[in-house]
């Protein structure tokens, strides 16, 4: 169509802008409103026709039970299973289990985001020398708002850096980048761990992707490898430095549950046992006050699931890296030559990869039918919204890379 068409969906997004929208409202809103648009926006898996994903049938299955159940009118919680509940988070990450007494495991009901907020939440209160959190550059926008939420200072710094600024709660990236894709070295994980070691300063590991960052080994790699991968490269150097540490993880992406959201896990490490009786006390008080011990049934569904069915929603999570690595081997293969082959190297993983745009970008993609979400002179884009069909991918891929840098 003409080019007044990008325009004028360019023209409402400003419009919703304004209004207060989020740029990731926006994407949904003015994608949902095309008939022909194609999502390389809105952050759900998505199934090489444009389709999401179908959500998890064990989560689903387990819902469906739990809402029959719920009947009852009882009050509930999973405050039963949580012995349980930890020991099969753990595994799933593949944490050794000689370390699992160390742990204290937190299910706050807002999944993702909740974890991160209630571990600054923990964090601050256990520690009254800490005035501020940091994060790097580019990250999660919803950051700079839980730091404003907290009342505590809020730092960036940049991508691939270590914070060692006195009193900062560093909050690192454990997998790709939320909003980049970017992926640390090793060595530059084992050089946060070392300092936090040093400074005798806990660290917050945000996880929203486990084991998305070897997604492109499936073919050669188990699953179970590829998440003891994950966990050797990101978080086990934490371990090696004594030092406290949150681990905030989304199960959301993992298990395919954007529609459910069913919860999120915190998985705290203390290296002294003599700290347990304080930690579990605050830990209490912070999900009671948060609301999170009275559960939503989705979430006492969810804690059921991955108790009695780890090896089944462990089988959905290696089919999303499946079909993650297909997306990004044809971004690989057809973006060769363009402005982006570099988002798609080894040092990049992910739902998200995330570009500076030149001007009239938006009209000129939105002309294209093609919506991605557009912010601060970026464009961040969902890699699995790349069609099956090589030929509509190749399109889509060649205004992209006309438009982005």
């Amino acid at each position: 169509m003409s080019h007044g068409f990008g325009a004028a969906v360019a023209e409402k997004a400003k419009m919703l802008s304004a209004q207060g929208k989020d740029a990731n409202q926006i994407a949904k809103i003015v994608c949902d409103e095309d008939a022909e648009g194609y999502n390389y926006g809105i952050g759900i898996l998505l199934d090489g026709t444009g389709k999401a994903w179908p959500t998890s049938p064990t989560a689903l299955e387990y819902t469906r039970k739990e809402l029959e159940h719920s009947g009852r009118g009882d009050y509930m919680n999973s405050a039963g299973l949580m012995g349980a509940l930890k020991e099969a988070v753990l595994a799933w990450q593949r944490i050794p289990q000689d370390l699992w007494d160390r742990f204290h495991l937190l299910i706050p009901s807002d999944a993702g985001t909740g974890a991160v907020q209630a571990s600054i939440n923990m964090a601050l209160a256990l520690d009254d020398s800490l005035r501020g959190i940091a994060v790097e550059t580019l990250s999660w926008p919803a950051y700079r708002v839980i730091a404003r939420i907290a009342r505590t200072d809020f730092r960036e710094f940049p991508i691939g850096g270590v914070m060692e600024e006195p009193g900062i709660l560093p909050v690192y990236q454990a997998g790709p980048m939320n909003t980049t894709g970017r992926v640390q070295e090793a060595r530059t994980v084992t050089d946060r761990a070392k300092a936090a070691g040093e400074m005798r300063r806990p660290v917050l590991l945000d996880r929203a992707y486990s084991g998305f960052e070897y997604a492109r080994l499936v073919d050669s790699h188990s699953y179970d490898t590829i998440m003891r991968m994950s966990f050797d490269t990101q978080i086990r150097p934490f371990f090696e430095s004594e030092t406290p540490f949150w681990v905030a993880i989304s199960p959301t992406k993992a298990f395919v549950t954007f529609s459910l959201r069913p919860c999120g896990f915190v998985l705290y490490y203390t290296p002294e046992h003599a700290q347990h009786g304080t930690v579990t006390t605050l830990a209490n008080g912070i999900m009671r006050a948060r609301g999170s011990s009275f559960e939503h049934p989705v979430t006492r569904a969810f804690a059921k699931a991955l108790v009695n069915d780890t090896a089944r929603l462990e089988m959905e999570h290696h089919a999303v890296l499946r079909r993650l690595a297909e997306a990004e081997h044809l971004w690989k293969q057809i973006s060769v030559g363009t402005p982006l082959s570099g988002l798609f190297s080894d040092a990049y993983a992910g739902l998200f990869r995330n570009a500076q745009h030149v001007n009239g970008a938006e009209e000129a993609v939105y002309d294209a039918h093609l919506y991605p979400v557009f912010g601060n002179g970026r464009c961040r884009l969902n890699v699995t919204g790349i069609p099956h069909d090589k030929s509509i991918a190749q399109q889509h891929v060649s205004v992209f890379a006309a438009h982005l840098s």
